[in-house]
């Protein structure tokens, strides 16, 4: 974060940067989610209307398995979503959408820090880093919205507003809840995110692991 890359990618997005953010950090992996969660967007600005010029949502998405059919052809149907909707609500001066297919971690970095809300809405997950790492880097309280399918969900999902990755309605209506949250809730529910992240580190992990596999030899060491 205190590189000087990190800087001068905070700098150029502050210029762009509109009244409110909404920020997505995923591959372009089907199981991520991503269509539903523009849909939700879409949902939203339907919704709610005065929010349309007031804010961007970010989609930092990295290119993934290029290789493959079915991916080349989710990446097509993610951009063609991505026109319509900013064809519907956009216009010369403002895109709702705005969608970088790069793998560019200074940006990413940026992107984390200005948050006012952090949409993982994950089909499934086994953790997803991506939640945990804008909760640490995140300095404006921003809020995660968070699918209920994922790993990280056991950990800090009690601070986080939970979507059904499946439910669109639901979450359109977590995209307002977060950005319509009182500061006092969103620094309190950030906070104990920080927290609870910073408190199970690496190594807290690992001693788990290997607490568990001795309880579990001794276990079948004492079978007959």
């Amino acid at each position: 974060m205190r590189s000087a890359r990190v800087a001068r990618a905070e700098r150029e997005l502050l210029k762009r940067r509109r009244e409110y953010l909404l920020v997505r950090v995923d591959r372009l992996d089907l199981s991520k989610n991503i269509l539903r969660g523009f849909l939700a967007f879409d949902r939203f600005l339907e919704l709610h209307p005065e929010f349309k010029g007031r804010i961007t949502f970010l989609a930092r998405l990295q290119p993934s398995r290029e290789d493959v059919e079915e991916y080349v052809a989710y990446r097509d149907r993610v951009m063609h979503l991505v026109a319509e909707i900013n064809t519907r609500h956009g216009d010369t001066d403002w895109m709702p959408l705005d969608v970088r297919i790069e793998d560019n971690f200074p940006a990413t970095l940026a992107a984390y820090r200005h948050y006012d809300a952090l949409m993982v809405n994950a089909i499934f997950d086994g953790m997803n880093l991506v939640a945990k790492e804008g909760a640490l880097v995140n300095i404006l309280d921003g809020v995660l919205i968070l699918s209920e399918n994922t790993g990280a969900f056991e950990e800090i999902g009690a601070f986080a507003v939970t979507v059904n990755p499946f439910d669109i309605e639901e979450q359109a209506d977590a995209i307002y809840r977060a950005l319509t949250m009182p500061a006092d809730e969103r620094a309190a529910r950030a906070k104990a995110m920080r927290d609870v992240i910073l408190g199970n580190s690496v190594e807290k992990w690992v001693a788990a692991q290997w607490r568990d596999i001795a309880r579990k030899r001794a276990i079948e060491a004492a079978k007959p």
